[in-house]
């Protein structure tokens, strides 16, 4: 899952979605779902999905920085989407209504699973670094819920697959700022919020992190342990945020494609 330093995203994708759908409408803003799958698998399949929040600090990125990792696992005989989602630099929107789209997109998903060709049982939710912070949202918290979502849909993910993840966000300045005063950040922290129950996670985290401290999320998956969830951390040394050697992100993939493979997502054959 390559993020590049200068933050200004990863290289363009040579590859592009099979489909895009319009997953919620806010006032005149349609966010979409980026689709990608493979064309010969049978109709009558049903796949297990692998849903994608991209980076970019909760103030920008875009859909098309999910295209490489989201072809791959297509490529893998998953339904692979990414999503857009609002960002804050644009029109005062916090990271809390990105949570409530990841939440809405978790919950579309399911509700389209017979249109998608997916397994509504075999979600997984997936990001990096901010991106990942809305998937553990979506798995963790009550809400908050877009007032048009069908509550018949757990926005709940079965798995969750995770890169640099924010566990602490109630810590994280940037998160605060965004928040504008209008919200508590340790409402939409994921370490404050651990109990027992919760869907089988993995962490790839690198000990270099200058900007998600490894330590966070190494406490975070023990405490998650002792509250008798699965959760695995895969420890990259030396490694920074933006995962910016290459063999590092080959090797990150290779374990969350053990991970998903582990749990029967995934076909067990090399990426495409």
């Amino acid at each position: 899952m390559p993020l590049d330093p200068t933050q200004s995203g990863p290289p363009p994708s040579r590859h592009s979605p099979d489909k895009v759908w319009t997953y919620k409408t806010v006032g005149n803003m349609e966010l979409k779902a980026h689709g990608f799958f493979r064309k010969e698998v049978r109709s009558s399949a049903r796949r297990g999905a692998f849903l994608f929040f991209h980076p970019g600090g909760w103030s920008m990125g875009e859909p098309a920085w999910g295209y490489d990792i989201s072809h791959r696992y297509a490529g893998l005989g998953m339904v692979a989407i990414s999503f857009q989602y609002r960002l804050s630099s644009v029109g005062g929107y916090s990271p809390i209504d990105a949570v409530s789209d990841a939440r809405s997109a978790i919950r579309w998903t399911r509700q389209h699973a017979s249109i998608l060709g997916i397994d509504p049982d075999r979600v997984v939710g997936s990001g990096v670094s901010a991106g990942a912070h809305l998937a553990l949202c979506a798995a963790m918290l009550a809400g908050p819920d877009d007032p048009g979502d069908d509550p018949a849909f757990t926005p709940v993910p079965n798995a969750l697959a995770l890169q640099c993840a924010p566990v602490n966000s109630a810590s994280d300045r940037q998160f605060a700022e965004l928040l504008q005063g209008r919200d508590r950040p340790e409402d939409y922290s994921p370490a404050q919020h651990i109990r027992s129950g919760l869907p089988p996670m993995c962490f790839v985290h690198g000990t270099a992190d200058e900007i998600v401290p490894y330590d966070s999320v190494k406490e975070f998956v023990t405490r998650m342990k002792e509250a008798g969830n699965p959760c695995e951390l895969y420890t990259f040394e030396g490694t920074d945020h933006f995962f910016t050697n290459k063999s590092d992100q080959v090797e990150a993939l290779k374990k969350i494609d053990g991970f998903l493979s582990g749990l029967g997502y995934v076909e067990n054959r090399a990426g495409t």
